[in-house]
């Protein structure tokens, strides 16, 4: 009778198991999850409830993305069985890996977005995992960030003044630094007119980070309307036809306290634009 039992229940399993591999071709199953590494480093530390976690993660619904993205969070407890927790919990620091989610608890209970609109419809997750950091160790990075962010606020404005000096920029105009390298005979350009320009953007270690400088494609730019950065926009309204300028561009008309993530330029860095106003277009009434 034992051994009978046994039997049934091992033919269980493997009948759940041939079903599991129909339902998803190439997925394991564990912990009420379908999952599928691309990339398993075992060596590597896996990460516990309270620590933060780096991952690139792009959601999808069968081959249609729906949300790529790149996210610092903590890790939690479970929210149920089979959530995004569990998936990253069995992932090491430099593993990818794709997992099958149970759409509308994704939806309804992780998300919290309400009704979820696409029936049994599973979605899937391709996460990297990036990094690690526990809260303790998270809390010293922020405070050395501050620290930076403060050294970077006081000492902007002496920045600015030795790489002026250094690079010759004699003159300034509404309040920031430039030079010209060609002067211009046409006409200034005014608030609401649009103009052309060619310009490239950098740091003070001329690393280029924006630009526009084919001739035959350049930026079209109405003059302030906020489509450039402030101190850009500030500058064009001083320009005329003809003007060929370098110019420094402080963080309060830059990027600010934030810096930009996206262009990995940091808090309270002033920047340089070579500029160049090609023409102003006639108004269109």
């Amino acid at each position: 009778m034992k051994n009978r039992l046994i039997c049934i229940l091992v033919a269980a399993v493997l009948c759940f198991t041939a079903v599991s591999c129909r339902k998803y071709s190439g997925f394991k199953h564990r912990s009420h999850l379908y999952y599928q590494f691309h990339q398993l480093n075992e060596e590597q530390e896996q990460p516990q409830t309270g620590d933060f976690v780096m991952v690139n993660m792009a959601l999808r619904m069968d081959d249609t993305v729906l949300s790529p993205m790149t996210q610092n969070n903590m890790l939690m407890d479970e929210l149920y069985k089979g959530d995004i927790y569990t998936a990253l919990r069995m992932m090491h620091i430099g593993d990818s890996a794709t997992f099958i989610f149970d759409g509308r608890k994704f939806y309804e209970e992780f998300l919290g977005m309400g009704e979820y609109p696409y029936g049994k419809k599973p979605i899937y997750a391709d996460i990297k995992l990036l990094r690690i950091m526990s809260k303790q160790n998270l809390e010293k990075a922020e405070e050395r960030y501050e620290e930076h962010k403060e050294k970077m606020r006081l000492h902007e404005d002496s920045i600015i003044f030795d790489y002026a000096n250094k690079h010759h920029l004699d003159n300034k105009v509404a309040g920031m630094y430039c030079i010209y390298l060609n002067v211009g005979d046409g006409e200034k350009a005014i608030k609401g007119q649009t103009v052309e320009i060619l310009y490239s953007a950098r740091l003070f270690d001329n690393t280029k980070f924006d630009g526009c400088e084919d001739p035959n494609n350049p930026l079209t730019v109405e003059v302030g309307a906020g489509q450039v950065a402030p101190g850009l926009d500030i500058m064009l309204r001083h320009m005329r036809e003809g003007d060929k300028m370098t110019m420094v561009v402080p963080s309060s008309l830059g990027f600010g306290e934030k810096g930009s993530m996206e262009m990995n330029i940091p808090p309270y860095t002033p920047l340089v634009f070579d500029v160049e106003m090609l023409r102003i277009l006639p108004m269109q009434f």
